[in-house]
């Protein structure tokens, strides 16, 4: 799938257009696939034949990114694989999916309380709690992101008062494993609020 996805990519942007610095403008020959649904001759001002090249059709910068992003989607949705996936993903999303469905990652879910459950992948192993932490980062900025949230968090701050736990177990050594704390596939994370030392 990734490698579909990757094929379609290069194949858009590299054998089938042709830039025209001078217009803005894209070439691409109109018998491929990825562009069936682009019909030249009801095609609006943004896309016109081009004169230089036979069989060709010119299509503006914002009218070859939006058809190079439905092509995507489109595989993306029909693929079983990615159907949890958003339309927006990542390439580090789709990478990650691909690795978990070949054995070589492990989703693991944080319940955030009232707020949706945050699936992180990370790989199964050597991955330590530290970096544990560093994926959930990610994964929480790019939910926010998606959300339209533009509040800043401070991590500094969220670690210093709250620890990642597996049931009853906090994960308190940045440096262990998080094989040494039973974590599996599909495993349910959460925060806790750490305890004062006095």
């Amino acid at each position: 799938m990734v490698k579909n996805l990757l094929f379609i990519r290069d194949t858009l942007l590299l054998e089938m257009i042709h830039f025209v610095p001078t217009t803005r403008r894209y070439a691409t020959r109109d018998k491929h696939p990825a562009m069936s649904n682009v019909v030249t001759s009801e095609v609006d001002d943004s896309v016109t034949k081009d004169k230089s090249t036979p069989g060709a059709v010119e299509f503006a910068h914002d009218e070859l990114v939006k058809l190079t992003k439905d092509a995507i989607n489109k595989i993306i949705e029909s693929d079983p694989l990615f159907s949890g996936i958003p339309a927006d993903a990542t390439v580090e999303e789709i990478k990650s999916q691909s690795a978990v469905a070949q054995g070589q990652a492990i989703t693991l879910y944080l319940n955030r309380g009232e707020l949706p459950m945050l699936s992180v992948v990370v790989p199964p192993h050597n991955t330590t709690v530290l970096d544990l932490k560093k994926a959930i980062k990610r994964h929480t900025l790019l939910a926010l992101k998606r959300e339209k949230v533009t509040k800043k968090i401070s991590w500094k701050h969220v670690w210093k008062k709250y620890n990642v736990c597996f049931g009853s177990t906090q994960l308190v050594n940045d440096n262990e494993n998080i094989k040494n704390y039973g974590l599996t596939n599909k495993a349910e994370l959460h925060y806790v609020k750490k305890r004062r030392e006095k």
